[in-house]
């Protein structure tokens, strides 16, 4: 799909155009476009070469997905490939859908292969600011001949505005990343921590860092794009891209500390779950010193009960009157002094 919009000199602005009508306007080399490709046919793709006459492996990175950004210079138009932050509900993990652009003096084209929020947002301000116009006329007594959009002044006030809407959409992705982060760290500090946790701070520690391999090129992109000398970005328009800029550098700092964060918690889960693990050692150390203090005692109580079980005749004690109280009271006496020396060295 197609969506054409210009401004021109003698018409203001204008939309819903055809291709062909490009080709008419482009001769005069006046006024300002703005073409918006959305998963175009081949058909379309063929049309639109035949105006513009692209470089074929500008148009192979628009057909194809592109995992880095870039910025490509060329003698008419700055070919740049960017990605729009996204997350993908099913995975909890981000996306980074590409959106493709083509900026000359006068026109600024948008390739992508699914709906762009920052693209539509534009879209719907240039509709709202062409209807305000629109009334405004009618309201007057005296009709003004033409309407102005205010991002058409320029071709490159157009595409900072996109990347504008693209840097933002990143915001509520890392404030919700945020939030996700403040749970995991309460749950890994509560007393009810446990090991199910480690796969939601794993998750995160993921998601930050598919964040970060999207932002670190993209943010290289938009510097290159600030110190071009390439005729498509003007002077008026640098300190808009440098704002994008600053954004770009605030959501990686975020980004940076959020993934300090994560790596703190982590270390601080496993200090947690050392400790509970070291606790439940010494529970269980506890209780086999003192069954090993029982088993130690009865030893000697089993060796004589042993030796006095034997059915030999010729055992004098067995035929002594005194003689099960007095095995009884060696028994007693043995087991009373090594509890009192297991005491005395505070085995328990």
């Amino acid at each position: 799909m197609i969506t054409i919009f210009a401004q021109l000199p003698e018409k203001g602005f204008l939309k819903n155009l055809q291709i062909k009508d490009i080709g008419k306007i482009m001769s005069r080399k006046t006024g300002v476009f703005w073409i918006d490709l959305e998963s175009p046919s081949h058909k379309e793709v063929m049309e639109l070469q035949d105006v513009f006459n692209f470089h074929p492996l500008c148009i192979e990175d628009c057909m194809t997905y592109s995992n880095s950004p870039k910025l490509d210079e060329f003698d008419d138009y700055l070919f740049l490939v960017t990605h729009e932050p996204a997350l993908n509900h099913d995975t909890v993990l981000p996306e980074s859908p590409e959106i493709d652009f083509f900026l000359g003096r006068n026109f600024l084209i948008s390739w992508h292969h699914y709906q762009s929020r920052a693209v539509e947002k534009i879209k719907s301000d240039c509709h709202a600011e062409s209807v305000n116009h629109q009334s405004g006329k009618y309201r007057s007594k005296k009709a003004a001949p033409k309407q102005d959009i205010s991002l058409f002044r320029n071709s490159d006030f157009i595409l900072q505005a996109i990347l504008d809407k693209i840097i933002d959409n990143y915001f509520p992705v890392i404030d919700s990343l945020d939030g996700r982060i403040d749970d995991i760290e309460e749950h890994v500090l509560s007393a009810n921590a446990n090991r199910t946790v480690l796969s939601d701070i794993i998750v995160a520690k993921r998601q930050l860092a598919a964040f970060r391999r999207i932002m670190g090129p993209q943010r290289d992109v938009i510097s290159k794009l600030i110190h071009t000398s390439h005729p498509a970005i003007s002077k008026s328009s640098l300190f808009y891209f440098r704002d994008i800029y600053d954004h770009l550098i605030r959501v990686t700092e975020t980004i940076d500390s959020h993934r300090d964060s994560m790596s703190n918690i982590l270390e601080a889960y496993y200090s947690i779950l050392s400790h509970q693990m070291n606790e439940n050692s010494n529970k269980i150390n506890f209780v086999m010193q003192r069954l090993t203090i029982i088993t130690t005692i009865f030893m000697p109580l089993t060796f004589i009960a042993g030796i006095y079980g034997m059915n030999f005749d010729n055992m004098p004690e067995r035929k002594w009157t005194y003689g099960y109280f007095g095995v009884l009271s060696v028994m007693l006496g043995i087991t009373l002094f090594m509890i009192y020396l297991f005491r005395k060295r505070k085995w328990f």
